[in-house]
């Protein structure tokens, strides 16, 4: 009886953890047993078992009275995710100038239209940011481009380190509330940036893919952070 129920706990563990990385599970949300345990078929005792893993390894957060909730990454946490998605999106830019194929390649050409229409938009906005719904359009084709990129370096090692910590989808979807931090001047500098990477791509640059994605998550991170940190004043 034991190790069936230790089964059903993994399988809860490996349902919901999946859901997270995939950004079903957003963070925010809170992880309701019985919901989740209709969804995956089993009784709510792995269920509330999966949980308390994913509270031990901090990817849930319980708030007492109120339940589980899968973690809104603080300042602290998206630094680290910064640092590391800085660590391995740069090889695998490198990686992926070796082995990107002409399909990829168009995949990239088209969001990087999108990320021009999106900055055109903002051009014609008289107050110089982003809408919600033209912030969230941009966030959708940030984490669509950098994953096009972890795609085509096809290193399956990289790739299963930046998914199990949900390094691009954490960092996108923790800014979805933001809107004001995507100005003219910064689509204008991503727009740049992704055109100079594309361009290092299609000519198999390594080096220079590896630099221009380095500085592009540095620039990220840098103006996210202080972003954060002006919204931290002001309230």
């Amino acid at each position: 009886m034991y190790e069936v129920t230790e089964n059903l706990a993994d399988r809860a563990y490996r349902f919901i953890k999946q859901e997270m990385q995939e950004g079903t599970l957003v963070p925010g949300v809170q992880l309701v047993n019985r919901k989740l345990a209709s969804k995956i078929g089993v009784s709510v005792i792995p269920v509330r078992e999966a949980i308390h893993r994913l509270v031990s390894e901090g990817l849930v957060e319980h708030v007492p009275g109120a339940g589980a909730f899968v973690r809104n990454p603080n300042r602290e946490d998206l630094e680290e995710l910064y640092v590391l998605r800085d660590a391995l999106e740069s090889c695998a830019a490198a990686e992926a100038a070796r082995y990107i194929t002409p399909h990829q390649l168009d995949d990239l050409d088209a969001l990087l239209v999108e990320f021009y229409e999106i900055r055109e938009l903002i051009r014609g906005r008289s107050d110089g940011h982003a809408t919600p719904a033209q912030f969230h359009r941009w966030l959708d084709c940030e984490e669509a481009f950098h994953e096009i990129v972890i795609d085509a370096s096809r290193n399956r090692l990289i790739a299963k380190v930046i998914r199990e910590h949900r390094a691009v989808s954490t960092v996108f979807e923790s800014q979805r509330n933001s809107s004001k931090l995507l100005t003219l001047e910064l689509a204008e500098k991503t727009c740049d940036s992704k055109q100079q990477l594309l361009e290092a791509l299609r000519a198999g640059d390594g080096p220079l893919a590896r630099e221009v994605m380095s500085a592009q998550i540095q620039r990220g991170c840098r103006d996210v952070l202080a972003f954060l940190r002006q919204q931290e004043r002001r309230s």
